[in-house]
């Protein structure tokens, strides 16, 4: 059966030039219709595997009308077009849910480029995105550094899937501070929406950023308590419903909600450094993690801040740690704090750096590599302050391993 398209107003430019593009990816005639509100109608009445929409001038009542039939189809492909790159229209669109945006008038190219992105996410999404945590039980070791550096790095080796960056750290996460976000929304109004999430309206609430979906902490202490186990289990689910690959940046203690976090997760990456404190906190996190079942291809050791010098030589802290190092992040002072300052990932301010190649070289090795035993899905083991009160003979809130 061919695929469906509607067409409003001319918007995908030449017909000759969008049937061709369209019958390559294996849509039948392509439904046309002269207005956006001839569109809205048309998607109420029936399903359409691809919407393209002319968004120059469009007035606030006409996205949200848009906004809402997108949500109810939840199948559509949307793509807006309009005579230039405005950032606050492509901005208010992409909320709305639409998935990709081209200058009309779009070359073939451009227009086969955005379907064929299109087809290989809903391809992508079709199945369970994979789930990597980042986690050290130890502060200051760059944990926040190196997830929002490698969701980073994803969004160019899983450029057929887009990619999600969440802040577990529920009050006082600092990924909004590394990537200069000012969003009206994070994670508590995720939790507010509950069961009525679905793939836009967790895009509408999620900041777009140097090609990732981000979804920060609050500023509200008191979200504390909102924020139980069950609660970053329906997050989790949700970002792996709809995101090929979700990073998570975890707490910096072995609570529940970290617990829940690290058992969904197809891959751990514990951020450690060349330095005693630092290696007999990874040590101790180690042990507690093998005792949580967590086989050895979950368990990724990586060394953050890595240099030649450091007193500690790599192959003593394997044996220390009864494991080999998965990966070395090479040191530069310079450049992680201007990029920090300028809230940018370390790749766009210096795409050619060692360290933005070796965070690119990082996501290379852990693309569709998955653990040797996949993570389970959030919240299937509903008794994780149990385990944990087992197994270091704590209350609920347990206190720093380290």
């Amino acid at each position: 059966m061919k695929l469906s398209a509607l067409i409003a107003a001319n918007a995908a430019g030449p017909q000759d030039v969008v049937s061709g593009v369209l019958a390559r990816f294996g849509f039948g005639r392509a439904t046309n219709v002269t207005s956006r509100g001839d569109a809205l109608a048309r998607m109420r009445e029936e399903h359409f595997d691809l919407v393209i929409v002319p968004l120059q001038e469009i007035q606030p009542v006409e996205l949200l009308s848009l906004e809402r039939e997108i949500r109810k189809s939840g199948r559509s492909a949307v793509i807006g077009t309009a005579p230039s790159a405005d950032s606050d229209l492509i901005v208010r669109a992409m909320r709305a849910g639409v998935h990709e945006f081209l200058v009309y008038p779009p070359s073939a190219d451009d227009l086969a480029g955005a379907v064929e992105r299109l087809m290989r996410r809903t391809r992508a999404e079709s199945s369970e995105g994979e789930l990597i945590a980042v986690y050290t039980a130890k502060g200051g070791l760059g944990c926040t550094t190196v997830a929002v550096n490698l969701a980073h790095a994803f969004t160019a080796t899983r450029a057929e899937s887009r990619v999600a960056l969440a802040d577990l750290v529920v009050t006082g996460g600092d990924v909004r501070v590394f990537l200069n976000l000012r969003s009206s929304y994070d994670l508590g109004h995720l939790v507010d929406k509950g069961e009525k999430v679905d793939a836009e309206l967790l895009t509408s609430l999620m900041s777009a950023c140097h090609g990732i979906w981000v979804l920060p902490t609050g500023e509200n202490p008191e979200l504390d308590d909102i924020f139980d186990a069950q609660a970053i289990a329906a997050i989790l689910n949700h970002l792996r419903g709809h995101f090929g690959i979700t990073v998570v940046d975890c707490e910096h203690h072995l609570s529940e909600r970290t617990l829940t976090a690290l058992d969904a997760a197809n891959r751990i990456l514990i951020v450690t450094q060349l330095d005693v404190p630092s290696l007999r906190s990874t040590q101790r996190t180690l042990a507690v993690c093998r005792r949580l079942g967590y086989d050895d291809g979950k368990l990724n050791v990586v060394v953050n801040r890595y240099q030649s010098s450091d007193v500690l030589p790599l192959k003593d802290a394997e044996d220390l740690l009864q494991c080999s190092i998965a990966w070395k992040l090479p040191n530069d002072y310079k450049l992680s704090a201007a990029a920090l300052t300028k809230g940018v990932p370390v790749a766009v301010e210096d795409p050619a750096s060692k360290l933005a190649r070796s965070y690119a070289e990082l996501a290379k090795k852990l693309t569709g590599v998955s653990s040797a035993r996949p993570g389970t899905r959030a919240g299937a083991d509903a008794s994780a302050g149990a385990r944990l009160r087992k197994l270091l003979g704590m209350n609920r809130r347990v206190a720093n391993v380290t």
